[in-house]
């Protein structure tokens, strides 16, 4: 690899996560501007270009984030929503490959038919990293978060094992239904195997550890370890990495505070970077895979590229509102709960919603770059090319044309949670007062062994805790917190500043050393991200 290749490499997160600050900064669609940057980049002549490996993507992007999402979902909610999650995840997806792969067939004759449904497994996962994004920023309801959230998770094992099954098709290798099936299982219940043994194996082990620093580098390796040793026995190494990051996230509350503070800083970063890495090269692919198709004609190349992008969202929309409808009528009939329109209209509303949400992104990148030059023997693959850009072209479409009108939609809709808001927090403030009367107990049991300034000192920080929390329900009812109580919170803000300000003055003079400075700093830094989690 040359210097100037290198540089590009460390140049484009770089870039990528000041653009997505700045994107932050004036309250735009992050992804959707990453992606027109990197098509500006990737046209300019001095730029050179940048061939996306898809062991990049496969096996160290996705693992990461992979591992991250899976940390971060209530398994709880995700038992809630397994219907749903089940049908996107994994109905939707083999729908959307039948019909893309039956639909283009039909339309492009040259196209065989099993490369035809390489291209459907490839269109089939939505990349549901920006339209959670968007859905959290507009405050949609939990259940359709967590929905999307779950499909996230799972369609992408789904759609990389349809896609294998294709290929092997593909490229000359007979594979007959029932072959295909049991390929399908046995992948998933592999990588399942595999994710679940690690997960119980390292879980006993990091609770005994309790060192925060080794903890938070063993979970950086993990994912890559889970991933690479299923793809190795030719198992789904994405739904292994899903169920390492489902086990170990239920089960966290158990590790140290510190692992948890650091495990949420470093995740942060590394997941900031690679989201916006993997943004930014989906636009810098532009120019590489045009340069393959030269022998189509624009007009043929636009034309098949809209029918792909047609067939994706109808095939969507028409998967989304059969199988909601369906769950819907089946589950109020099974409840004996009568009609109601406020609720049918809510629903319909929410499930178009969904169906909007099925943006396509870097993983179906990844898999279709990774599509042979040839088959079994030694013939060129037949439209290899063009499906490559077809892929290209709906990932652009959908990221773009749905990136940006999901928010008006939601807003047009009216979709929002603000009584699941006044409900969290109604329940933070009763978590926090169960907590302190917990914490108040167990003071009265170990009293006897405490100097009298200490049990004076504790007591008051819990009881200190619960009334806060009872004032900020109160301001719930009222109808939010006051003005008075922001002022208060800002002035508290403004203090911790001039108290850092303070302690800063008392290192530079020498009159504390570094130690000092940071245990202080730390505490008033622990504070200050109190006054923010609040």
């Amino acid at each position: 690899m040359t210097a100037q290749h290198l540089l590009f490499l460390l140049g484009v997160p770089f870039f990528s996560v000041v653009v997505s600050a700045l994107a932050r900064r004036f309250a735009l669609n992050g992804p959707l501007v990453l992606v027109v940057i990197g098509i500006v980049v990737s046209i300019a002549p001095f730029i050179p270009d940048y061939d996306l490996e898809p062991e990049f993507v496969l096996m160290i992007l996705l693992p990461p984030l992979l591992y991250q999402a899976a940390v971060e979902t209530s398994v709880p909610s995700l038992r809630q929503n397994w219907q749903a999650v089940l049908i996107l995840s994994v109905a939707m997806v083999l729908v959307t490959t039948m019909l893309t792969g039956f639909a283009m067939h039909l339309l492009i004759p040259e196209m065989p038919l099993p490369v035809a449904f390489v291209l459907g497994a490839v269109l089939g996962p939505p990349d549901t990293v920006a339209a959670i994004s968007i859905a959290r920023r507009l405050g949609l309801p939990r259940r359709t978060v967590d929905v999307l959230v779950g499909e996230g998770l799972f369609n992408d094992a789904t759609a990389l094992t349809a896609f294998r099954i294709a290929l092997a098709a593909a490229v000359g290798e007979t594979v007959t239904f029932i072959d295909a099936i049991g390929r399908f299982l046995l992948s998933a219940a592999g990588g399942i195997l595999i994710g679940a043994v690690v997960a119980m194996v390292w879980d006993p082990i990091r609770f005994r550890m309790r060192d925060p620093r080794a903890e938070s580098s063993i979970s950086l390796i993990l994912p890559f370890v889970v991933y690479i040793t299923a793809e190795a026995v030719h198992v789904s190494g994405v739904m292994g990495v899903v169920i390492l990051g489902l086990y170990l996230g239920h089960r966290r509350v158990r590790a140290g505070y510190a692992t948890r503070m650091l495990d949420t800083a470093v995740w942060d970063v590394i997941v900031e970077i690679l989201e916006a890495t993997v943004f930014a090269l989906i636009g810098l692919q532009l120019i590489p895979i045009l340069r393959d198709v030269d022998h189509w004609s624009g007009f043929q190349l636009i034309g098949y590229g809209l029918a792909a992008f047609a067939i994706v969202v109808v095939a969507r929309f028409g998967g989304v509102f059969t199988f909601g409808f369906l769950g819907h009528q089946f589950t109020r009939r099974f409840r004996g709960t009568p009609p109601n329109r406020s609720t049918e209209s809510q629903a319909v509303r929410t499930l178009f919603v969904v169906s909007w949400a099925g943006m396509r992104g870097v993983v179906s990148l990844a898999a279709v770059l990774s599509i042979p030059m040839t088959t079994n023997t030694g013939e060129p693959l037949p439209e290899r090319e063009l499906v490559q850009f077809l892929t290209l072209f709906v990932v652009l479409a959908t990221l773009i044309v749905q990136g940006l009108t999901l928010p008006p939609l939601i807003r047009r809709l009216g979709i929002t949670a603000v009584e699941e808001e006044k409900e969290d927090a109604f329940a933070y403030c009763s978590a926090m007062g169960t907590a302190a009367n917990a914490g108040l107990a167990r003071l009265d049991e170990l009293e006897a062994q405490l100097p009298d300034p200490a049990v004076d000192r504790m007591r008051d920080q819990a009881l200190w805790r619960g009334e806060k929390a009872r004032r900020y329900a109160q301001q719930v009812a009222s109808g939010g917190p006051s003005a008075r109580a922001a002022a208060v919170d800002d002035a508290r803000r403004s203090m911790l500043d001039a108290e850092r300000a303070a302690v800063e003055h008392l290192r530079d003079s020498r009159e504390i050393n570094d130690d000092v400075y940071r245990r202080v700093l730390n505490q008033l830094d622990l504070e200050e991200a109190f006054l923010e989690r609040r």
